[in-house]
């Protein structure tokens, strides 16, 4: 008998799919299971049913799995930040490399070994990086993590005041909390995307490996409450005097990313540096307000020494970096190699990019700014002996898999944050290259999201 919505059934959790929902099989049928960890026997309401799935939701663990272990923070379940601190973290990290490894199957058409994954250096507070949103509701100021969405809901979920997080450093929460205190106390509202109405809008916290502190806040651009953020800044520097750069941006667009359209004013300097460092290699990184960074600096260090072990490189080697971002691996690689040459859409990334590779004082590095999605650039690529790729969680362009294929170099090391795209982008340059090696590093704890390093030798 099919399965129909509001259904209780009672089932076994054998694995977890991407994105943290456990998988149980049904008479057949697959049914992902939002709350269910792998050994669980649950009993659980079913939100969706379909011809060939259905989703549904745990109502009562009926046995426990024997990796379930309590959470650490006292909002887990209701923040949206996390979705797996109740399961032990050597099992999180399994099951994640099983997910890249079943994509590549399933999507890819490839069955190769995988080295064994590499675990995040530090299981908590780990994240250099914190975005909090603000919002209005119910006639309050709200700061803090967008709240879990009930299964089967999509939309924007509430901002959920926190307290504590156990994912960056607790010296982030005092800021938080600080600017919290200070925007209520101010009677300016949160912005609203729906009104267009409203001020405040986000807050970006940046804490670097060497003690450096970025706070960056970002508001709608309307001048007559400037002066407000003007006397947040001086109040943060004063309260926490490691606080290296304050910057306040506007943003006119709808859309509810933290990035800042415009800076207005800052105090201190315009970036902060970071260090990335593994084995005998240390590489130095200026990283701006908008700036993208690898949010776990620590293991960031094991990403990029994968793509330098991948890369076996001799010295001799031209490296062609795509979606290169402000430089990262191909600084950090740039002394095991004659040339890098990256390319990467945003002009402010490529900026920092070069900035990043005179400060660690190399003259073998330039970086392109341009799109990838177009002929024009793709022909102009330089021939590479070792192509690295790390696109966004979409995956390539269909034109880029393309050029790759054109350019045809003896390797190519492709990173990538979602191993769906990456094995459909696997099968793309099948015609040419053979996966060889595969690594799962883990930059994420506590999270669904999973890293993914991945050797293709041409045939």
């Amino acid at each position: 008998m099919p399965l129909k919505k509001d259904d209780i059934i009672e089932c076994t959790i054998e694995s977890l799919a991407v994105g943290g929902r456990g998988v149980a099989r049904v008479e057949g049928m697959a049914v992902f299971v939002a709350g269910g960890l792998p050994g669980d026997i649950v009993s659980a309401r079913i939100v969706r049913a379909k011809k060939r799935f259905a989703e549904g939701v745990v109502e009562s663990v009926v046995t426990p799995s024997s990796h379930r272990v309590d959470p650490r923070c006292a909002h887990y379940g209701e923040c949206g930040g996390c979705a797996m601190q109740d399961l032990e973290y050597s099992e999180q990290l399994a099951q994640k490399a099983a997910q890249v490894q079943s994509s590549l199957n399933r999507i890819g058409g490839v069955d190769v070994a995988m080295d064994a994954p590499l675990a995040s250096p530090a299981q908590w507070n780990y994240r250099n990086k914190m975005e909090f949103a603000f919002e209005r509701r119910d006639g309050s100021l709200h700061l803090g993590l967008r709240a879990q969405l009930p299964a089967g809901e999509k939309g924007l979920a509430p901002v959920l005041d926190i307290e504590e997080c156990h994912l960056c450093s607790s010296r982030d929460i005092d800021v938080l909390k600080a600017v919290r205190d200070f925007c209520r106390e101010s009677g300016v509202a949160a912005y609203d995307p729906k009104t267009e109405n409203g001020f405040w809008r986000h807050l970006v916290i940046r804490r670097t490996s060497l003690g450096e502190v970025l706070v960056h806040i970002i508001t709608s651009a309307d001048r007559r409450k400037y002066p407000q953020v003007e006397t947040l800044g001086a109040a943060l520097v004063d309260r926490f005097p490691e606080l290296t750069c304050f910057t306040h941006s506007s943003r006119s667009k709808r859309s509810t990313l933290a990035i800042g359209e415009y800076v207005e004013f800052r105090l201190g300097s315009k970036v902060v540096e970071e260090m990335v460092a593994h084995g005998d290699r240390e590489a130095r990184y200026h990283v701006s307000p908008n700036g993208f960074f690898q949010t776990n600096t620590a293991a960031a260090g094991e990403l990029f020494g994968t793509v330098v072990e991948f890369g076996e490189f001799s010295g001799s080697e031209t490296v062609l970096d795509l979606y290169c971002g402000s430089g990262a691996i191909g600084v950090f690689l740039a002394d095991k190699v004659k040339r890098v040459v990256g390319y990467e859409i945003s002009e402010e990334s490529v900026a920092k990019a070069w900035s990043s590779a005179k400060l660690n004082d190399l003259t073998n590095c330039e970086f392109v700014a341009g799109t990838l999605d177009a002929t024009a650039n793709l022909k102009s690529l330089p021939k590479p002996d070792v192509l690295v790729v790390d696109p966004p969680r979409s995956g390539m362009h269909e034109n880029t898999a393309k050029a790759l294929l054109r350019l045809a170099p003896a390797k190519i090391i492709a990173v990538s944050c979602d191993p769906a795209t990456l094995a459909r982008d696997i099968k793309r340059l099948s015609e040419k290259y053979e996966l060889t090696r595969v690594r799962a590093v883990d930059m994420f704890p506590h999270t669904h999201h999973i890293e993914t390093v991945a050797l293709l030798v041409k045939k």
